[in-house]
């Protein structure tokens, strides 16, 4: 059974990525239809509508680490035949290639992971599943940067942000009113992964409602969706996620609408705040009954506090190993063997790679922090190596609140700003980012983000 799995796999791969690059190169409409197809599949990264698209060639599912194994998906095959249908169709149009802005960096921040796991890490194994699901990533940033080269591309982007999301919310009502769950998590298994997913979107949504050369339908579109969103983000009852969704909403419908109100904007605010309202008024009970369980000082100082503990468990770490780190991907291996013990004396420890430990729900769960989590995996040069990238980020996207006029480029730049700074936000709380389908968005938008800086800031037209 396990050989015929992979038969399947490779013999489908040898088939479907020659013909889908050859078809790709012919026509542009198919071209497109790969763009889209991967753009929507990151809500569905492992399987369509339930059925498993993917693969997993070496795993170790009982590891509470950010990665669990080697994962090969549909969405590998479709990054493969646009990159390399981008570069053909290029030749054919006598374009030249060009390096996406920001690559550098991120090639470097890959290059030190790598530099970690075969030099530093033991043990190795975590931190190569890391390692491939990094480098998958830079094949989507690299296909999607490669294929953006006008405001057509960015159109289609909207539409089908707008379609993932629309389903994304049906999905995640028919859990909470068919099956009654508490939680909601949508397609993605687990309600913070949902949540950061959709931070990285409603900005987007706003950006093209006040985009003067949309079309109105796909301001109707992108209306419903940034509804769907809310309403995800509500349903996982996700504490700094409703947080940085109010923060995010505010700050992209100041920057959008601007200083210049308009009966139209009037309009669209107060259908925003009313239905917004509404659904809050509806969730009330569910919603507060977590919100206001919270206690900041409880959570990070006292001894009990969840998120505080990692930060008095990932301390011996940093101090023990400034440099280096403990190795990519390998912190419940180290917290739960070594560093984490004084503040958890109960954990179970993992005794070899190839077998999971007695218990494997007394092993250390990553930080509740992409940063810290990063310090102590890969070192401060780790650490800054990836504020690097998104600071990178950051600067190139931010450049678009200094472009005039509110065309939908324009405006889907300065929301992309937007979205960078809601998966930075949210990551102080949470690792989320590193979960593949916010992993493989988060760079496909970025991707996006380094053509439309190549394109309108450079003036280079063979982008």
């Amino acid at each position: 059974m396990v050989e015929s799995k992979y038969l399947i796999f490779f013999t489908g791969g040898a088939i479907c990525i020659p013909v889908g690059i050859l078809i790709a190169s012919m026509s542009k409409k198919f071209h497109d239809f790969v763009f889209l197809f991967l753009v929507f599949g990151t809500c569905m990264p492992s399987g369509l509508f339930g059925y498993p698209t993917d693969i997993n060639f070496l795993s170790r599912e009982w590891y509470r680490g950010t990665t669990r194994g080697i994962e090969i998906s549909y969405l590998d095959f479709l990054a493969i035949i646009l990159l390399v249908s981008n570069l053909v169709v290029r030749q054919k149009e006598g374009k030249g290639y060009y390096w996406p802005p920001s690559l550098n960096i991120l090639l470097l921040y890959a290059a030190w992971c790598t530099v970690n796991v075969v030099v530093f890490s033991d043990p190795k194994l975590f931190g190569t599943f890391e390692l491939t699901k990094l480098y998958r990533a830079i094949l989507l940033f690299t296909a999607v940067a490669t294929y953006v080269r006008s405001p057509r591309e960015i159109n289609l982007l909207v539409w089908v942000m707008a379609a993932l999301m629309i389903y994304q919310a049906g999905y995640c009502l028919r859990e909470r009113y068919v099956f009654h769950a508490f939680r909601i998590r949508g397609t993605l298994g687990h309600p913070n992964s949902l949540s950061m997913y959709c931070l990285q979107t409603i900005s987007i949504f706003v950006a093209a409602l006040f985009s003067r050369d949309a079309s109105k339908l796909l301001r109707i579109a992108c209306l419903v969706a940034y509804f769907g969103a809310a309403i995800c983000i509500l349903l996982t009852v996700s504490r700094t996620g409703f947080a940085s969704f109010l923060l995010l909403s505010m700050a992209s419908f100041v920057i959008f609408a601007g200083l210049k109100i308009t009966p139209g904007k009037i309009a669209l605010m107060a259908l925003v705040t009313v239905m917004l309202a509404a659904f809050l008024a509806k969730s009330w009970d569910t919603t507060m009954s977590r919100l206001g369980g919270f206690d900041w000082e409880k959570e990070y100082l006292s001894e009990d506090g969840d998120r505080g503990s990692y930060f008095r468990q990932g301390a011996p770490a940093i101090a023990d190993r400034p440099l280096t780190g403990v190795g990519l991907n390998n912190w419940s291996w180290w917290i739960t063997n070594r560093y984490g013990l004084e503040v958890r004396p109960d954990y179970n420890p993992y005794y070899t790679t190839e077998v999971p430990p007695e218990r494997t729900d007394l092993v250390a769960a990553p930080a509740h922090n992409l940063y810290l989590i990063t310090v102590v995996e890969l070192g401060w040069p780790g650490l800054i190596l990836l504020l690097s990238l998104f600071a990178r980020w950051a600067w190139m996207s931010g450049r678009g609140l200094f472009a005039k006029g509110d065309t939908l480029v324009r405006n889907v730049r300065v929301g992309l700003f937007l979205s960078l700074g809601g998966i930075i936000l949210q990551s102080w709380t949470e690792w989320e980012f590193r979960q593949t389908a916010l992993y493989f968005l988060g760079h496909i938008l970025m991707g996006v983000m380094a053509a439309l800086y190549y394109y309108c800031d450079r003036g280079a037209r063979t982008a």
